[in-house]
């Protein structure tokens, strides 16, 4: 009998063990996915609550006052017949006690003057950081994720952002933790940004997590194919810019300036990157090409395809020809005129040993409605259970 209560108490410790030592599994869900057509559609019930240790509802805005806004009533609320989105994405963690769920204030769609004349200014950092405290606990978020894209950049203060936006990550980390929330960024990974953006030291005491946004190091924007996020630095890159495009450099940048590995999250994308190519017969990675490749069927936006549109465009029959490139560690495929370069299970497994051996803190995706999560080409969320599988 005391041998069975003492292997009882032992397996009850390992068990422990296990949950308090998994690493972060940092997961974004774009709330707007619900209005996408047909198997596009992705809703707050399709999440599986038991693939990430933190779940974060993307996007909450800002507004000139630093009051934090809902950005979408209907979707959002339950005020006059409202859907209650925040509601039942919150009521996730009566399935998962071990979830966190955040709220992401920013990303894109905010105009990023108005993170500049906040952060500029003592009494609106004050607000930003009452009114961000105030809304998690009215809704029931564990904290918030800061989305300033990008600090000294684009209609910002070039001179300022940088300083200023550490001390608003400072005031609004005193106000949050007084309340036990939690404070993540997402940040740019790329030095060419992270350079103009962040004061690397300066913002670490006050993020609990730096989600690392290692993804868009080539784009449409460029007269020539690159992949969304290589892991390495390969033969196609052409000059030492060229060389920076990957997640390796942008690691040990981040690194190199004082970011701890217990705080550096790699952030993967369940998307990829499309072009059309100049020359069919050039089809390679920086092959010439004319622009964005057609948009997928459900993003509906050209130079830019979800995993669960580009994968199905390798299964067999469809005649794209997938290619991996291995020193760069990542797969592209072409058909005709068009190419992409994106993720699959392959590279994110190859992303996730990196991760293991770098000893970093944990793996972030962008985000999880567009990964493969009604299992078109194999088991739903191919990408995300990859992760679960693989990081220790």
């Amino acid at each position: 009998m005391i041998r069975r209560v003492v292997l009882l108490c032992f397996i009850v410790f390992v068990v422990i063990c296990n949950i308090e030592a998994r690493k972060p599994i940092v997961c974004y869900y774009a709330s707007w996915t619900t209005y996408r057509a047909g198997r596009g559609q992705f809703n707050v019930e399709h999440i599986d609550p038991f693939l990430c240790t933190h779940l974060l509802y993307a996007f909450f805005g800002v507004d000139d006052t630093g009051a934090v806004k809902v950005l979408d009533p209907w979707l959002d609320l339950e005020d006059d017949g409202g859907r209650g989105n925040i509601r039942r994405f919150n009521e996730l963690r009566q399935q998962n006690a071990q979830l966190k769920t955040l709220a992401a204030i920013g990303g894109a769609s905010v105009d990023p003057a108005l993170f500049s004349h906040i952060a500029a200014s003592a009494d609106l950092r004050t607000a930003f950081a009452r009114n961000a405290r105030e809304f998690c606990l009215a809704h029931g978020f564990d904290g918030v994720d800061v989305g300033w894209e990008f600090p000294g950049m684009h209609d910002g203060d070039t001179a300022n952002d940088k300083h200023n936006f550490v001390l608003m990550l400072s005031e609004l980390a005193v106000e949050l933790r007084s309340h036990g929330l939690l404070v993540t960024g997402a940040l740019a990974a790329s030095e060419t940004i992270a350079s103009i953006s962040y004061d690397i030291p300066g913002i670490v005491p006050h993020l609990d997590l730096i989600n690392l946004m290692a993804y868009d190091y080539n784009g449409a924007w460029n007269e020539f194919t690159g992949h969304n996020a290589p892991l390495f630095a390969g033969p196609p890159d052409q000059n030492d810019f060229q060389r920076m495009l990957n997640v390796d450099h942008s690691v040990n940048y981040w690194l190199s300036q004082g970011a701890p590995l217990t705080k550096l999250v790699l952030g993967v994308p369940a998307y990829g990157r499309t072009f059309t190519l100049s020359n069919s017969a050039s089809n390679g990675l920086r092959a010439p090409s004319e622009g964005a490749g057609l948009p997928g069927p459900y993003t509906e936006q050209p130079g830019y395809m979800a995993y669960h549109e580009a994968c199905v465009h390798f299964l067999p029959g469809s005649g794209w020809q997938r290619v991996w490139e291995e020193t760069q560690r990542i797969p592209y495929g072409f058909l005709d005129h068009q190419w992409i370069g994106y993720d699959d299970r392959a590279s994110i497994l190859e992303k996730c040993n990196y991760v293991n051996d770098r000893n970093l803190a944990g793996m972030m995706m962008w985000s999880i409605d567009m990964d493969d999560f009604r299992g078109y080409c194999g088991a739903s969320f191919n990408l995300l259970r990859t992760i679960n599988e693989c990081l220790m």
